[in-house]
């Protein structure tokens, strides 16, 4: 497969996505469906059109539609796309009718244990020498909660302005810093393109949000490309994607484990994340989202090189949890003013 041919589906999944998010922006405002309007959890004030992961989905299809003929994807990069497709399928349906909990676990749950049957186990815990420690029958329930666990984490962190997506084209970069499969490298190039032709519509101010229909699919799509990588090499993967979405995995727990301590209901909306408390009432959304993705970045650029540098695991996890403490003191810092 040529560099030319993946370029020109990167453009292709690009312009689609634009493409579909204008229209999905014209028909949402003209019918009045798919908006979104402000709760306890909403930064915005006004209500706008969710749903604009169609665009983002139709144009990751679209790019690889393309370069299909250039290369045959392994099995597993066809499970883990068509996993994301059924996320999308249950996340517009969420969008549309508004869905309990239970049936969007039970098709993430079905996604990964389908993805993982044909990945196989994860053999080791993914942490650097000397804590790398085998993990027998567990590695086959560890990609299983990993799976489910970054996609709804990636969900919850869909709050502002341009965050998830910007943070998503980050951690893609450490997928192509790692290139670990061309699978796991096609899928996330084109995924880029898609993304970048919908971040103009979803930056500050933004005129259209991802919705779960974009969130849940992009999030079980970056959980799953570390697994594209060859077996004993999948444990590094996991740990550069996971070093790269530092911020989106420590929010939720740190979040989660706060609420859960004062018995505060673990599904009702809120605005305790550290990226909401970090939005002071006059900074636009385009200052907080600016400095996270590139924190996102950083992090996912030295999380894709360590993968191909091994000894660098242990520093490359010190860059992270400092990342992870200057946000927490700047959050708190914020919420106090």
């Amino acid at each position: 497969m040529s560099m030319e041919r993946l370029a020109v589906a990167v453009l292709v999944a690009a312009v689609t996505t634009a493409a579909v998010t204008f229209l999905v922006l014209r028909a949402a405002l003209r019918r009045q469906v798919l908006i979104d309007s402000p709760n306890e959890r909403s930064s915005h004030e006004r209500p706008k059109p969710r749903g604009g992961g169609v665009g983002v989905v139709l144009g990751l299809v679209a790019g690889l539609a393309f370069v299909s003929s250039g290369f045959v994807p392994d099995p597993a990069a066809s499970r883990l796309l068509l996993g994301a497709l059924a996320c999308a399928a249950i996340g517009l349906l969420d969008d549309l009718r508004g869905l309990p909990v239970w049936p969007r676990l039970i098709v993430q749950f079905a996604a990964s244990l389908w993805l993982i049957s044909e990945t196989g186990p994860l053999s080791r815990l993914p942490l650097p020498a000397p804590l790398d420690l085998p993990l027998g029958i567990f590695g086959f329930v560890f990609p299983v909660v990993w799976l489910v666990g970054v996609t709804n984490f990636f969900n919850f962190m869909d709050g502002i302005d341009g965050l998830a997506a910007g943070q998503a084209v980050a951690v893609c970069f450490a997928v192509a810093a790692g290139a670990w499969s061309q699978g796991a490298l096609v899928l996330a190039l084109v995924l880029v393109g898609a993304l970048a032709g919908f971040l103009p519509f979803n930056w500050w101010p933004s005129r259209i949000f991802l919705g779960d229909v974009g969130s849940l699919p992009v999030g079980f799509l970056l959980a799953g490309l570390p697994l594209l990588a060859p077996g004993p090499d999948r444990p590094r993967a996991v740990l550069a994607v996971a070093v790269g979405l530092t911020l989106f995995l420590l929010d939720p727990v740190l979040t989660l484990w706060r609420r859960w301590r004062r018995r505060a209901p673990l599904g009702q909306s809120h605005r305790e994340h550290l990226y909401q408390r970090l939005l002071g009432p006059k900074d636009p959304h385009q200052t907080v989202a600016s400095a996270l993705v590139a924190a996102g970045l950083m992090l996912s650029v030295t999380g894709g090189i360590a993968y191909r540098v091994p000894w660098l695991g242990w520093p490359c996890i010190l860059v992270a949890a400092l990342a992870f403490g200057v946000e927490y003191q700047l959050a708190s810092r914020t919420a106090n003013r």
